[in-house]
């Protein structure tokens, strides 16, 4: 009698391993996601390889809340832009954020998608975006510099802006001019106040938060009309994708969710920080 409680207890727990394994594996499983070094308030907070504990960047707090909700624990790195997006295609990350759609980059990872009708393309998802954002020039007061939404007058040195972002691309394709992309945004800011820059292109909440802290706002003005328009998303690794198709959706859906809900109170929380 004890023989066979014992092999019916051996043969239960057998059973029972392999599911056993998979929890404990889910329990253990994280979500990878990359970003840049360079602190970009209020949406990247921090310089360093990782975030501060507290208050590490409206993005972040998007993307921890989404990627909890989705069973998985967050797990952030912090590298070059470009380096990032190498990262992703070689499938070493599971996301990076913050990442303007091009066609080209589909290569590299998925973006949130909705199917347009029956039998018709999928199409890009903004529902399910990070952030609507305009992207600024930032010049030095009473320059001749201009930009009035179509053309660029009185230019005389050059444009500054971020390595590997799309509005590089966009000068160079649209307006024939290429960017200065040696300087990263603080750097890129400071050269404009000291007259070695026309202007510099930043996301425009991040360059008059940058403008704040070093303390350049009797030096620097905003042009108006802003020079682009884009959507924010959080990419997935095509990896990542292909063996979690639902955990991805889930963590797209709760950005979008989170977003709307939550947006407004996190511009004012990082709006008032000391």
């Amino acid at each position: 009698m004890k023989y066979v409680v014992f092999l019916a207890v051996s043969l239960t727990l057998l059973l029972f391993a392999p599911l056993f394994g998979q929890e404990a594996r889910a329990a253990k499983q994280t979500f990878t996601a990359c970003t840049e070094k360079q602190e970009y308030p209020p949406f990247i907070m921090g310089t360093g390889n990782v975030f501060p504990e507290k208050n590490p960047g409206i993005l972040v707090e998007i993307i921890t809340a989404a990627v909890k909700q989705a069973g998985l624990k967050p797990k952030f790195i912090r590298r070059p832009w470009k380096r990032c997006l190498k990262l992703l295609e070689q499938n070493e990350i599971d996301g990076i954020f913050a990442s303007i759609y091009l066609k080209e980059r589909e290569i590299l990872g998925r973006y949130p998608m909705k199917s347009k009708a029956l039998n018709l393309p999928i199409e890009l998802d903004p529902i399910r975006r990070l952030r609507r954002v305009t992207y600024s020039l930032f010049k030095k007061k009473n320059s001749p510099f201009n930009w009035d939404g179509n053309k660029f007058t009185s230019m005389r040195r050059s444009i500054g802006a971020p390595l590997g972002y799309v509005v590089v691309k966009k000068l160079h394709e649209v307006h024939s001019i290429e960017a200065n992309t040696v300087h990263l945004p603080s750097s890129g800011l400071r050269h404009v106040a000291d007259g070695h820059l026309d202007a510099y292109i930043i996301e425009g909440d991040i360059g008059r938060s940058l403008i704040d802290d070093l303390k350049l706002g009797d030096s620097l003005l905003e042009i108006k009309p802003p020079f682009a328009e884009y959507d924010w998303y959080m990419m997935v690794s095509h990896g990542f994708y292909n063996e979690n198709p639902e955990i991805s959706e889930k963590i797209w859906n709760v950005i979008g969710e989170y977003r709307e809900q939550h947006m407004q109170r996190l511009l004012d929380h990082y709006r008032y920080l000391p």
